[in-house]
């Protein structure tokens, strides 16, 4: 592991030197820069103004994925390409063809080649089209506001903020991958699934990506930014006796090779995983509803925040959208807005717990001594993130993560404008997100209270959640009397979106927890345990029981 590891060393060291720039010109970003301000110039239509704000970027992506079952390599893949995606605006910053439904930008396939020749023709033919849509969009937008009464406050609202150019152009990373390190890796920790015959399937994958991203606007900004993103996946199935199928899938992802488990490491994270089903396939289904407090632990905190907060973008600022549809192959103006996030009308007010404060640190590269993998030195729309932005304060709404676009309440970009792989387009997420509590004891200490809490309700047990994952969740029965844990199958948190739920917190963790995943790495760190007053957990509607198997597994 040691050799692998120093063999690509560089990689992450790399990632440190963001004040390092080029020494000498990126010929991806000249040719970038040289054909968007010749189609500034030049691209017009009779009656309609040329564009007024032009941004190409360029994504030159590597891809390297490797799978593997019960000790063997099941799956291989490889690839390398570049993508372009233009960002084309008509009219001016304060009224343009932004904030119109269906108004994504898609993105082509260009030139591998560093010459001059290949990425121009797919920005030539990209803005083009770009241009006449967005004259289309521009003119039925137009249309439809004339015919809707708006307040002040709307119409002096702009559609796209103007900020300062950055420059800010990067080095690629080196990248190299000990193929036959990784092979050994994932047969080793694939076969550890012999040793549990009762788990119906295994798998386990490997993903590497190494992403340059070069970007020019028209307003001077010029950057180009790498990305790395390692991961490791390990999934699990099985089925109870009664017919119940249950799943569990992991994540291990990092933006530094060195920081990635030795093998022996994941080994015991995948039977440890293995393990927990099952136990849960063992396990009595639950036969009666609870009302009253709960612990969750470990990631189960994570994934409560997640579904009540940001799985649902309710921290993500997002300006109404207008709807212009069709008729004879002419935009028709129809008088329909939607989108919006109405939490925004919360701003000021208490939405949860006053012991909570969350904040987003995306411009933190470093956090008490470990590097943050959603850590970005400028975003997708040259806006360098903040270093602390604080969204939630003493359990009161501050702020959004916004981009460019703004709303009634959120009027400036704060920089948190990424590019979706998974969506193949731009939308505000989240880098690196904070979570912290002014009232905080040990693990014991919330269990003390927990149990002190369901004795208060005359409960003769209360429930700890330690994995809260959909197919699998590991959730416990805690009785007063003694102490004693007991597993339970198919129980659900009614709660866990409910954001109500969040204003009855008994007390948090004193120790942190950081996790980092998706293929936009976003790193959270929050206590690794919470206790909340009162919550729902009864029996999941939706279990399926299927026949058993005819023939036994092999």
């Amino acid at each position: 592991m040691k050799t692998a590891k120093n063999i690509l060393l560089s990689i992450t060291l790399f990632l440190g030197l963001h004040s390092v720039f080029a020494q000498t010109e990126n010929p991806v970003i000249s040719a970038i820069q040289k054909e968007v301000d010749r189609n500034r110039t030049e691209l017009k239509m009779e009656g309609v103004a040329p564009p007024f704000f032009i941004s190409y970027s360029v994504m030159d992506r590597y891809d390297y994925g490797l799978s593997a079952s019960l000790g063997s390599i099941s799956g291989m893949s490889e690839y390398h390409y570049r993508r372009g995606l233009p960002t084309l605006l008509v009219g001016d910053y304060h009224r343009n063809n932004l904030n119109v439904v269906g108004n994504i930008p898609s993105s082509t396939l260009t030139s591998l080649s560093d010459n001059a020749s290949g990425i121009p023709i797919t920005i030539w033919r990209d803005l083009d089209g770009a241009y006449k849509t967005a004259v289309e969009r521009y003119k039925a937008k137009m249309a439809i506001l004339q015919q809707q009464s708006q307040t002040e406050e709307e119409k002096n609202l702009p559609d796209f903020e103007q900020v300062k150019p950055v420059n800010m152009i990067l080095q690629p990373v080196p990248f190299e991958l000990n193929k036959t390190y990784w092979e050994n890796y994932l047969r080793k920790a694939s076969e550890t699934a012999k040793q549990y015959p009762d788990i119906l399937s295994s798998s386990v994958t490997f993903t590497a990506r190494n992403i340059m991203t070069y970007t020019y606007n028209t307003e001077g900004s010029r950057y180009a930014v790498p990305t790395t993103f390692y991961q490791l996946t390990f999934s699990a199935n099985t089925r109870t006796d009664d017919g119940q199928d249950l799943a569990r899938t992991i994540y291990v992802g990092n933006a530094g090779f060195q920081q990635m488990p030795d093998v022996a490491t994941f080994v015991n994270r995948c039977k440890t995983e293995m393990e927990n089903l099952l136990k849960l396939k063992n396990a009595p289904v639950i036969d009666d509803a609870y009302s009253g407090p709960v612990l969750f632990e470990n990631e189960a905190v994570l994934r409560i925040f997640m579904s009540v907060l940001f799985n649902n973008n309710k921290l993500a600022a997002a300006p109404k959208l207008i709807q212009a549809q069709q008729r004879n192959s002419m935009m028709a103006s129809t008088p329909q807005t939607q989108g919006s996030n109405d939490f925004e009308l919360m701003l000021n007010k208490k939405v949860i717990s006053r012991d909570l404060t969350i904040k987003s640190i995306t411009g933190q590269e470093v956090y008490k001594g470990q590097r943050l993998n959603g850590y970005y030195p400028v975003d997708a729309e040259g806006v360098v993130p903040d270093k602390e932005l604080v969204l939630i304060e003493n359990g009161v709404l501050r702020n959004l993560l916004n981009g460019r676009k703004p709303t009634q309440k959120i009027g400036n970009s704060n920089g948190h404008v990424r590019y979706d792989f998974n969506a193949n387009n731009y939308r505000v997420m989240p880098g690196n997100i904070l979570i912290i509590s002014s009232q905080t004891c040990s693990k014991d200490e919330l269990r003390k209270r927990l149990i002190t809490a369901a004795k208060e309700e005359d409960l003769d047990y209360a429930y700890i959640v330690k994995v809260m994952d959909g197919g699998m969740n590991l959730i416990y029965k805690i009785h007063v009397d003694d102490g004693r844990e007991e597993l339970v199958r198919g129980a659900t948190i009614s709660d866990a979106a409910n954001l109500k739920a969040f204003k009855r917190i008994l007390g948090a963790s004193d120790k942190e927890q950081m996790v980092s995943f998706g293929s936009v790495q976003t790193t959270f760190i929050f206590p690794d345990a919470l206790l909340f007053e009162e919550m729902d957990v009864t029996r999941a509607s939706n279990i399926e029981f299927k026949r058993p198997y005819i023939v036994p597994k092999p």
